[in-house]
């Protein structure tokens, strides 16, 4: 397995990074590196990672997960990431699709030789415009409404849309905020219409393009059912997060109406079975719902397409595009983060509700129903 020292930090630069990677993209000579990135996972201060030879899943996790057998068997955060996109990820969201790339390994003075390298580069979090892009738009299955999807986050792309040449970030800001270089529109325009116009692609074009390859893979499709494995979201399946760990529920505990508290009880009545269930579905559709997709284009003469390649067309240029689509950032969610996104789900509501926004109590799933309803 390759291992990256002191001495190769030099050859990788600061790509982007989210709320738990840090990307960097290669720029040495290796013929075997060219086009790579490396995914750095951010560890919180004071906290370590977990111990060599350690099974890395709680005794709990291995419930959830114990039809996977790799994943039980991993040692290693990282494995155990790889082992999830490779045998669940995978099979949910067609394998041409899904890239579970190769464990790299380096070491402490390559991080550290790299963090003084990148650290003026990492730019301030920032988000200066209200976006309006609507999922649901691009999750429609309507061309042109996939369009509108894809306008509004090239009108303001935040972090959630990135515009790469030849491995060169020219469109989105690094790190998800609009930085100084592209805040004004015009100028973000002006420098992608002189990259991609020797190709004689323009810019409404390209998001055309976009749209066209999404629209033709029929990709968000999966992704979109992947999503809705989360059959009660957090508000239900946290109740069934305590069945799993044998604890009382602290949410019920603290509720004082007895409507609620007969819902809930229907919850913590499901068997083991059932809750590991409804648990795990949630577990994957927290990943689907938090991955990017990477579309890459080549331009290429009708009738010729490469092998693993897709091919989308524009009338209004009359060019011809391979594409490959491939999601990324297929993180496995550990098990004690629901009460993370169960504490996040209720700020968020207790946010609507002082502003104005809503009134009264936020709708309950009729949970009886609805799993009445699946069974």
């Amino acid at each position: 397995m390759m291992l990256l020292r002191a001495e190769d930090a030099k050859d990788w630069f600061y790509k982007g990074e989210g709320a738990a990677n840090i990307v960097l993209g290669y720029c040495g000579s290796s013929l075997s590196l060219v086009g790579k990135v490396l995914r750095i996972q951010k560890v919180a201060k004071g906290r370590s990672r977990s111990p060599n030879g350690c099974f890395v899943l709680s005794n709990h996790e291995r419930l959830v997960w114990r039809d996977i057998g790799e994943l039980l068997e991993c040692t290693s955060k990282d494995a155990a990431a790889r082992a999830f996109i490779q045998h669940v990820m995978s099979n949910l969201l067609d394998s041409k699709h899904v890239d579970a790339g190769i464990l790299v390994h380096v070491s402490k003075e390559f991080l550290e030789a790299v963090e003084g390298n990148i650290k003026s580069q990492r730019p301030p979090w920032r988000i200066s415009q209200i976006s309006r892009y609507d999922p649901l738009d691009l999750f429609s299955g309507l061309k042109d409404r996939i369009h509108l999807a894809i306008t509004a986050l090239f009108a303001c792309p935040q972090n959630n849309f990135r515009i790469f040449f030849n491995g060169s970030l020219i469109f989105g800001g690094l790190g998800g905020g609009l930085d100084n270089t592209v805040v004004q529109s015009h100028k973000a325009e002006e420098a992608i219409v002189d990259l991609i116009s020797p190709s004689g692609l323009q810019l409404a074009s390209f998001l055309e393009l976009v749209a066209e390859a999404i629209f033709g893979s029929g990709i968000l499709d999966k992704l979109l059912e992947t999503q809705q494995l989360d059959v009660l979201d957090i508000e239900g399946a946290i109740h069934v997060y305590y069945n799993i760990i044998s604890q009382p529920c602290a949410i019920c505990k603290n509720l004082i109406d007895a409507e609620l508290l007969h819902q809930y009880s229907f919850l913590h009545s499901l068997s083991l079975e059932e809750s590991l269930k409804i648990v795990r579905g949630y577990l994957i559709a927290a990943t689907a719902k938090d991955c990017s997709l990477m579309i890459s284009f080549s331009c290429t003469e009708a009738g010729h397409n490469a092998s693993d390649c897709n091919s989308a067309s524009l009338k209004s240029s009359n060019q011809c595009y391979n594409y490959k689509a491939c999601f990324i950032d297929l993180d496995l969610k550990t098990l004690e983060k629901m009460v993370h996104y169960y504490k996040l789900d209720q700020k968020i509501v207790d946010f609507y509700k002082t502003s104005g926004e809503i009134e009264g109590n936020p709708s309950i799933l009729e949970v009886e129903a609805h799993l009445e309803k699946k069974n």
